[in-house]
């Protein structure tokens, strides 16, 4: 078991790529703190990876909020004394040309992708160079990469994840705390349904349509399985990837290979 015994915090745990790596790193011995704002699929994740025999809880937590960022911090320390792994997956997504976007989604881009990971840090990075040793891994995307038509506001965010990630690995470096990101490509998340969706309905064409443009984008011609990423995080998570820090994997089915 890769992680077996390690204490695990991972935001966006009630769908897609969360669900996934909570499943994953159950069965890889992980004592999981499954958090996320969408507290009905987080308690279905909490039953998955209990299934698994993992010692696990689920805490609700919003990421743009520091108060509940910290708080989820506390009661994890409280229940288990330290934290080694922090995977920051809980993320956004809004689609649209710039002139269209409102501030508030900006802000909901801005406070879920960026500011999200900046408060889990915060409050984890203290107990991690205490410690010193832990994991961070953080959620970025092809999108922090190159440039996508309708996503200007996201990819801002996801290229910004790929720069706290670089620099707080030479932060941290010293401390034996590792920093590295994960980006994938297309994958079959209800977060990317709805972005296919809403593109679909923005341009009068049918969601199939939308669907194999984002499938034609890699070379591999589908979309990744959630499973899929999760091995990727579990390899940066474990001592497999000892050697990695400020690094991105990329998991684009060769989207950027082009």
């Amino acid at each position: 078991m890769r992680v077996k015994d390690k204490i695990v915090i991972l935001t966006g745990a009630a769908s897609g790529i969360g669900r996934a790596t909570a499943v994953l790193f159950a069965k890889e011995g992980a004592k999981l703190v499954l958090s996320d704002i969408n507290e009905d699929g987080g308690e279905e994740t909490l039953q998955l990876v209990k299934k698994e025999g993992a010692d696990a809880i689920f805490l609700k937590c919003d990421v743009t909020k520091g108060d509940d960022v910290k708080e989820m911090v506390e009661k994890t320390l409280e229940k288990y004394g330290k934290i080694d792994i922090l995977i920051n997956n809980a993320g956004v997504v809004r689609v649209g040309q710039i002139e269209d976007m409102s501030e508030e989604e900006y802000d909901l881009l801005l406070g879920v992708n960026l500011k999200g990971p900046y408060f889990c840090c915060h409050y984890v990075v203290p107990h991690m160079k205490k410690q010193k040793s832990g994991v961070i891994i953080n959620l970025a995307s092809v999108a922090g990469h190159i440039g996508q038509v309708n996503h200007a506001l996201y990819c801002s965010t996801k290229h910004g994840v790929r720069g706290m990630t670089k620099a707080l690995a030479l932060d941290l470096a010293p401390y034996n705390i590792r920093v590295n990101s994960v980006s994938p490509g297309a994958t079959d998340t209800p977060m990317l349904v709805s972005d296919v969706t809403k593109q679909a309905k923005d341009r009068g064409v049918a969601f199939e349509v939308v669907k194999k443009e984002f499938e034609e984008e890699g070379v591999m011609g589908r979309w990744a399985t959630p499973e899929e990423i999760a091995y990727g995080i579990l390899f940066l998570a474990s001592d497999e990837s000892s050697y990695m820090t400020g690094a991105d994997l990329l998991l684009d089915g060769g989207w950027t290979a082009r």
